[in-house]
């Protein structure tokens, strides 16, 4: 078999892609082990093929303070060098394709909200110079930027919340719309003179989740030269209720994206897949705590679609998008081109 057709194999395309995980948390987290590798969660991501992930330092499930951020900061970094063989913190596109040349996975330090900051935007260049990529500017309630998905009213955008864009814009961090409201999003992405992303939500006219984006908002997102990173959450893309969805009923959400505004704008961002553990079960039960019946009865390894449920399933998900009629280049662009093409617009 010769190079070429290597290279457009399953395989040889997810093996020759930059993949990006749009967002990924728990690097401690445990998994059982499978398929010879042990319980290290940078091997199993190793094998995926996963070039570098969004890492989630905090997530505002409850307010979380600056020092509390900072003190999450410290832990990531000392995660990553612990295991210089296996990753890298990432500070630039170059550090990511780094990652992809040496075989290691590249860390990309996100928020999942902006609590933290509270009204002083001062805070967002200690976080920038600390190594934060990516911020998501509300997780699901209200903070001083604006409101959440939850939110039983969505104000929109504060005053605090046009300054953190700027602020934002202007350090070369990604703004990420995940978790927002609607009214707050919108006016965040019309705000922002770059790129804006959501890292990881599905589409509503396919399940109507409150975490799932609206036409208006791809829309709006995609004017900005931005991406939306499709998560393939049971409960967010499931077709019947409580009936588990599979790899193809995910395509379909990316396949949406692609339809309305184009192949350059559509991503992947998991949100920790599931395993059945000790420490698994515990994050879910502390979770549902503020996001009641967010899981939708799903176990812990059907938490994500069938076929696209753990890391040894990121091959399938590229043979999957190749067999559903993605061509190479297309297949290349969700895997992580997109992202890199963002990152590459607004990183400093």
């Amino acid at each position: 078999m010769s190079s070429s057709t290597v290279a457009t194999t399953p395989d040889g395309v997810h093996a020759n892609s930059i993949v990006i995980d749009g967002l990924f948390c728990k690097l401690y987290s445990p998994i059982p082990p499978q398929g010879g590798i042990d319980d290290l969660m940078f091997d199993h991501i190793l094998a995926s093929g996963v070039t570098a992930f969004c890492n989630s330092i905090v997530a505002d499930a409850y307010p979380q303070s600056m020092q509390e951020a900072m003190m999450n900061l410290y832990h990531e970094h000392g995660i990553a060098e612990a295991f210089p063989e296996k990753s890298l913190v990432v500070r630039s596109v170059d550090d990511i394709h780094e990652a992809k040349r040496s075989g290691r996975v590249g860390i990309v330090m996100s928020t999942q909200g902006l609590a933290c900051i509270g009204e002083d935007t001062r805070n967002l260049w200690v976080l920038s110079n600390l190594g934060i990529k990516i911020a998501q500017i509300t997780y699901n309630e209200r903070n001083a930027i604006g409101c959440g998905c939850m939110e039983p009213n969505d104000t929109g955008l504060t005053r605090v919340g046009q300054k953190v864009v700027e602020e934002m814009n202007r350090l070369g961090m990604v703004v990420d719309l995940s978790h927002v409201g609607q009214r707050t999003a919108l006016e965040a992405a019309k705000h922002s003179k770059a790129p804006v992303i959501v890292s990881h939500a599905g589409i509503k006219k396919l399940n109507p989740h409150k975490r799932n984006v609206t036409d208006e908002l791809i829309d709006t997102v995609a004017a900005t030269g931005g991406v939306i990173g499709l998560c393939p959450h049971s409960i967010m893309v499931e077709k019947e209720r409580k009936q588990w969805p599979t790899v193809d009923d995910y395509i379909d959400h990316i396949q949406y994206v692609v339809e309305r505004v184009g192949i350059d704008h559509a991503g992947i961002g998991t949100d920790n897949f599931q395993y059945d553990t000790h420490y698994v079960r515990v994050s879910r039960a502390n979770f549902e705590r503020t996001f009641p019946g967010f899981f939708g009865g799903y176990p812990e390894d059907q938490k994500h679609a069938k076929g696209f449920s753990k890391w040894s399933d990121w091959p399938n998900l590229t043979a999957s998008l190749l067999h559903r009629g993605f061509s190479v280049e297309d297949t290349q662009k969700v895997l992580g081109g997109n992202f890199m093409r963002v990152f590459g617009a607004v990183w400093r």
